[in-house]
């Protein structure tokens, strides 16, 4: 019988956090490892989870043949999603075998081929495909380090690096997970939570930036006068795409689940747009100084 608690009488986590608190999320338009080959590159990061991502191309396809009837008129996008040997949870010593290495690595590599599927599908609703016909860009992600919502994670860097690659998105796409234990919903879960074998939720939603500027153009991320934190909150516009795993839920505890993530979308948001801003000005300032 699992005893664990996950919410303790003072309604703190094990953690420290409260059950709709994220943890510290971070990102950066930073990837040294193939900064010199790729298009564009992005790492994010939950608390301890960290993912990397890297976009080659757009480029136009070699051969008639790798073009089916959806890229002749938008762009196909292929991701390949991996995750680092170091990175995945530890097999205690004394159970250690080489069989149970590689049945953890192939639930592993199928997990991984499953989510790239899935957000390939998602990023067709992102992408100003019609922009690209007859081209592909390839993405290429990794979990550096697994401690909980790691798909959120990957998720995320993959949106950076497309918008360092120069990809057009329709709006900024964010995404994020959380899980229901013991009747409490729980956003962004850790490791510890994971392993609770909740039903687990995994949301990616389209935020817009609410602006306190009047005649500004929506959704627009350039560079003026007002470009800093006081355009205050984001709010969430609609959610794109949501998965519920792990077994089954009361209606009303759906609405809690996806309601948990469209807050900690507005705050994904928010980290979001200062990193495509603060990388703007960057960009901004090379090309004046170029010219």
């Amino acid at each position: 019988k699992n005893t664990m608690e996950y919410v303790s009488l003072e309604g703190l986590r094990n953690d420290g956090r409260r059950p709709n608190e994220c943890r510290h999320t971070s990102c950066a338009f930073k990837n040294p490892i193939s900064a010199n080959s790729c298009s564009g590159s992005a790492e994010f990061t939950f608390g301890q989870t960290t993912a990397v991502a890297a976009v080659f191309g757009p480029h136009s396809s070699l051969s008639t043949s790798t073009i089916d009837s959806l890229s002749i008129e938008r762009l196909k996008v292929t991701v390949e999603i991996t995750s680092a040997a170091f990175g995945m949870d530890a097999i205690p010593k004394k159970r250690a075998t080489n069989a149970a290495t590689l049945m953890k690595s192939s639930k592993s590599s199928r997990k991984n081929k499953e989510l790239a599927v899935k957000f390939e599908q998602i990023l067709r609703c992102c992408i100003d495909a019609k922009r690209y016909p007859r081209s592909e860009v390839y993405v290429s992600a990794a979990t550096i380090n697994d401690d909980g919502s790691a798909s959120a994670a990957l998720f995320n860097s993959i949106v950076l690096a497309l918008v360092d690659a120069g990809i057009p998105m329709l709006d900024v796409f964010v995404a994020v997970c959380a899980t229901r234990l013991d009747g409490e919903t729980l956003l962004d879960q850790n490791e510890v939570e994971e392993r609770g074998r909740g039903v687990e939720c995994f949301v990616v939603a389209e935020t817009k930036e609410r602006r306190k500027t009047d005649g500004l153009q929506k959704g627009n991320i350039g560079f003026n006068s007002k470009m800093n934190d006081d355009y205050g909150d984001d709010d969430v516009k609609r959610i794109v795409s949501y998965d519920i795993s792990g077994g089954k839920l009361a209606p009303a505890a759906v609405d809690d689940l996806l309601r948990a993530c469209a807050k900690g979308c507005d705050e994904v948001s928010r980290v979001v747009r200062k990193a495509m801003k603060k990388r703007l000005r960057k960009l901004a300032s090379t090309t004046r100084n170029l010219a």
